[in-house]
């Protein structure tokens, strides 16, 4: 018996306190969430595209190498000032070099070819000939003068004709070999046409050309600085071999600077010409600095894990504190509005498809479908559904349930 008791009496126990947790649960109903609420407001609001980006030189002038050489001495340094045609980089072409001294002596060669084409014989050869051919015209004058009078002898029965015939025979042959002279002297005037002559006048114009041409480059072995500025980069070193048309250096005038922003993928479509730029950068953390979009992105090119577009930008003045490479924060306001009428985007919901919020009205809450116009990362414009001064529920969906 007493170890009935001993089990009844806790049992009893436990139900005496479930029944009173029940009467206090039944007479005692939660109370509502108290409301957290915001007031709609007029105010400016700015839809922007947060990104990063880097600072570099506006019109800068970029010098390429203009022949195939050795970088033998760089006079200058990255960051220092130069003045406009001074000298930047040396070269040395080994290649124009040797060629130069190879066409020059081809010129050489073709002019002496070319002498005896366009200038025709020489003076000694023809005054040898000059003097065959009055040799002979002598002889022949001579031989003549010893016929006729052959030929009186021989009318008169003085002599045979056999003598006539010999000196008729002799002043024929002196007569053929003086019409040979002068044929040769003929030929050697013309012993190349006019077209071979203006042929070897071509061929020496072009190669005085080459030379012309290959004396121009070694020139440029001095690479000047075009203009006055100062030096941006240098990515060559001396010693080292440059191709032709290979950068050598980058100069700008300090505080003429562009934005180059990196704008993700995604926002690209909302980036265009003209939209406000606001810089900032944790070297002078309380300055910053506007401009605009001058040169929304042309492609999209992988940037670390991130997809992006180049976006220039021209920034307001002339901020010599900005200055080449430094990394800054950027925001492009790509929409705003002055007079908004904007709420917390938290207090916006969607019900059955439809923008809402809730209010707080002095008989309690009520929900009001709204119609949206931007919407900044933390507050929203409402175009129609309320009005200004109206408060609507951030913790909506606490309220909801009661």
């Amino acid at each position: 018996m007493a170890r009935k008791k001993n089990i009844l009496i806790p049992l009893l126990i436990l139900v005496l306190l479930g029944a009173f947790f029940l009467v206090y649960l039944l007479n005692h109903e939660p109370e509502p969430p108290q409301l957290v609420l915001a007031t709609a407001a007029r105010r400016e609001i700015k839809v922007v595209v947060s990104t990063n980006g880097i600072i570099e030189p506006a019109g800068r002038s970029e010098v390429y190498a203009p022949v195939d050489g050795t970088v033998a001495l760089i006079p200058q340094q990255e960051g220092s000032e130069i003045e406009g045609g001074r000298l930047l980089v040396k070269l040395e072409s080994e290649q124009v070099r040797t060629a130069l001294t190879e066409a020059r002596t081809a010129l050489l060669q073709e002019k002496r070819q070319a002498r005896a084409v366009t200038a025709g014989p020489s003076k000694e050869e023809m005054a040898a000939l000059d003097a065959s051919i009055a040799e002979s015209e002598m002889q022949l004058k001579q031989q003549d003068k010893d016929l006729r009078e052959e030929e009186a002898l021989f009318s008169r029965g003085a002599t045979p004709r056999v003598a006539v015939e010999n000196l008729r025979k002799q002043r024929d042959l002196l007569q053929l070999r003086l019409e040979a002279l002068k044929q040769k002297k003929l030929d050697l005037h013309e012993r190349y046409s006019t077209e071979e002559k203006e042929w070897e006048r071509d061929k020496i114009a072009e190669l005085n050309r080459q030379v012309e041409l290959l004396e121009q480059q070694l020139r440029m072995e001095s690479v000047l600085a075009p203009r006055s500025g100062l030096i941006f980069s240098i990515p060559v070193k001396p010693g080292a071999f440059v191709t032709k048309g290979q950068l050598l250096a980058q100069i700008y005038q300090p505080g003429r600077i562009q934005l180059r922003a990196y704008v993700d993928e995604p926002d690209l479509g909302r980036i265009q010409k003209g939209q406000p730029v606001l810089v900032e950068w944790d070297g002078l953390p309380d300055r910053k600095w506007t401009g605009v979009v001058e040169k929304p992105a042309k492609q999209v090119v992988p940037l670390n894990n991130r997809s992006v577009g180049h976006v220039l930008c021209a920034l307001d003045g002339a901020p010599a504190e900005l200055i080449p490479n430094l990394n800054v924060k950027v925001e492009i306001v790509t929409a705003q509005k002055k007079d908004a009428l904007v709420i917390p985007r938290a207090a916006v919901f969607n019900r059955n498809g439809q923008p809402t919020v809730m209010v707080s009205e002095a008989k309690g809450t009520a929900l009001k479908p709204v119609e949206l116009g931007l919407a900044a990362p933390e507050e929203i414009e409402i175009l129609q559904g309320i009005r200004e001064g109206c408060s609507v529920v951030l913790n909506h969906g606490e309220a909801s349930r009661f």
